[in-house]
């Protein structure tokens, strides 16, 4: 009865996995205005997805296995003659990242440096460029190459045999195609319905295909996270021993988020080695050598051609004060609910939760060891940075490490102090992010909006600013409608080169908006958000509604 069960447990398993192709047929039902070609791929998907579920129950049991890999085989050839014919009528980006990799490339294969190019809306493939800039506190843009130079080195062979048209897309689609196939390859038979259902989830594969340039590293860091307690286990395939930590230098060579899980692997080969009785400190320095090896491989070149560019460049995201932004908790203020927020304030929060996690993974290794993936993109959270990919991105490598790694039971002697020095850390960083969203260090009232004479467009606002401070302020403008990206910040009326205000001073100014600053709809919301560097902060208006009007355009909600 139990095996029963669980062959219906695993069929309806595997009819969600045809349930979801189903459902991306209908969804492509209307995309003909697109490509007239939908007009059979639709009702052919949703046809091929109607007999899979059919199969799943009537099939016999042997044939199992052929229909499991029939079903990943009609999962990605769904992604692809649903998403190839949109990606191939596409001129532009649709993110600055996915831009900016196709230039840095082009410029490679040009004998030019990447990093020492500044990047202008004119030599990048970004329709409205300032609708796509990551913007700065300091009232400027991201211009410039900001990863490490796996990022273009990678996608350099396509510019070479001619893929030169949104090529960054086309590479990032075929490496989350690449990563699903690991998955189901690496995964267990009860779990291998996993890979096929998150290849069809939108969350990823959408964002993919459309400039989701974190692609490129996801099928590297299931290759790290697969077995990655074999390094230290003589009788391991060698494969597995070395393919962790090559596979993980080649995803911190190709974007900085990856930086953040080796602390864990490093540590983990520590624990692992230390339970097996072998040298700790040797295991996780020779895995850590392992690691740099390709890192070294794909960016000591530019460094030695432009060591100061190269600093430069991939220490951006971590050096230069980025404007806040992301699905996180920054979430309170960019959508109103809070009127203040403190940047540097989350970071250290979310950097003392960072080195919280690695010491309960210390100290609980047995229940981390198979957890402690799944719980990074917590800390990745908390910062004024967290968009929604650095919160999903590492789930396929944290299914991997899993379903692949050997389940210990580590325990550490019973230190009465370390549990209440966590809390005591704990609270400090509560403490830090109840700080980040208060104490307003200057006042915002918005007086007044004009918009062009049919109201698509603002023209100019009049805004006054309370400094409450000691020091002087140098303020930038924006204006949040809805979900949509801010198209850039607002000028200063007479004051080209922007305003500093005063200490204990108010000021009333009138300010310009960007060319492509459309409207709120009717009822939508938004706000006002003033950002300064030195000191670092942002502060809004709170949530307004928008009614359309020549003499109330703007009210409270």
């Amino acid at each position: 009865m139990d095996s029963a069960r669980a062959m219906d447990a695993q069929r309806a398993l595997w009819t969600l996995v045809w349930f979801a192709v189903i459902s991306v047929g209908l969804n492509s039902w209307s995309a003909w205005a697109k490509w007239p070609g939908f007009a059979i791929v639709a009702p052919l998907v949703t046809l091929v997805g109607l007999v899979g579920v059919s199969l799943v129950w009537v099939a016999p049991h042997r044939w199992d296995s052929r229909l499991e890999h029939a079903a990943v085989a009609v999962a990605i050839s769904t992604v692809v003659v649903t998403y190839a014919p949109s990606m191939l009528a596409e001129r532009f980006f649709n993110t600055d990242a996915a831009a900016f990799n196709q230039r840095a490339t082009w410029l490679l294969a040009h004998g030019r440096n990447p990093y020492s190019a500044v990047f202008h809306a004119s030599n990048l493939a970004l329709n409205h460029a300032a609708s796509f800039w990551t913007y700065l506190l300091n009232g400027g843009h991201v211009d410039q190459v900001s990863y490490p130079a796996g990022a273009f080195v990678l996608q350099w062979p396509l510019q070479v045999l001619g893929v030169t048209r949104l090529g960054t897309n086309w590479l990032d689609l075929f490496a989350w195609l690449a990563a699903s196939l690991l998955l189901y390859f690496f995964s267990p038979a009860s779990t291998k319905w996993l890979a096929p259902l998150l290849l069809l989830t939108t969350v990823f594969t959408f964002s993919f295909a459309h400039g989701g340039t974190d692609a490129l590293f996801v099928p590297f860091m299931i290759i790290a996270a697969y077995r990655w307690d074999d390094f230290v286990v003589a009788r391991a395939p060698g494969w597995t021993r070395w393919v962790s930590p090559v596979a993980l230098g080649v995803a911190c060579s190709i974007k900085q988020t990856p930086w953040f899980s080796l602390p864990f692997f490093v540590v983990g080969i520590a624990m692992e080695s230390s339970l097996l009785e072998r040298k700790p400190l040797r295991d996780a320095g020779r895995y850590l050598s392992w690691v740099a090896l390709p890192f070294v491989l794909f960016n000591l070149p530019f460094f030695l051609w432009s060591p100061s560019d190269w600093l430069r460049g991939t220490s951006l995201p971590l050096r230069e004060p980025l404007i806040p932004d992301g699905q996180g908790l920054v979430t309170l203020v960019t959508h109103g609910v809070a009127t203040t927020l403190h940047p540097e304030r989350l970071q250290f929060a979310a950097a003392l939760v960072l080195l919280l996690l690695l010491w309960a993974y210390v100290r609980w290794y047995g229940a981390l060891k198979s957890a402690w993936l799944f719980a990074l993109p917590v800390v990745l959270f908390l910062p004024s940075r967290s968009l929604s990919s650095y919160l999903v991105d590492f789930v396929p490598a944290a299914l991997v490490a899993a379903l692949s790694t050997r389940r210990v039971d580590a325990h550490t002697p019973h230190r009465p102090w370390v549990p209440w020095t966590m809390i005591g850390a704990t609270l400090v960083a509560l403490g830090l992010m109840v700080s980040s969203f208060s104490g307003s260090p200057i006042g915002l009232r918005l007086d007044n909006v004009s918009v062009t004479r049919v109201g698509l467009r603002f023209t100019t606002m009049r805004l006054t600013l309370m400094n409450h401070t000691n020091d002087a302020v140098r303020p930038h403008v924006l204006v949040q409608v809805g979900s949509s990206h801010s198209v850039g910040f607002w000028t200063f009326v007479g004051h080209p080169n922007g305003v500093v205000l005063d200490a204990k001073s108010t000021a009333t100014y009138e300010l310009r908006a960007p060319s492509a600053m459309y409207t709120p709809a009717r009822h939508e919301s938004w706000l006002v958000e003033v950002t300064s560097e030195s000191p670092s902060f942002v502060v809004t208006t709170g949530t307004l509604t928008w009614r359309r009007g020549p003499t109330h355009p703007l009210s409270s909600p």
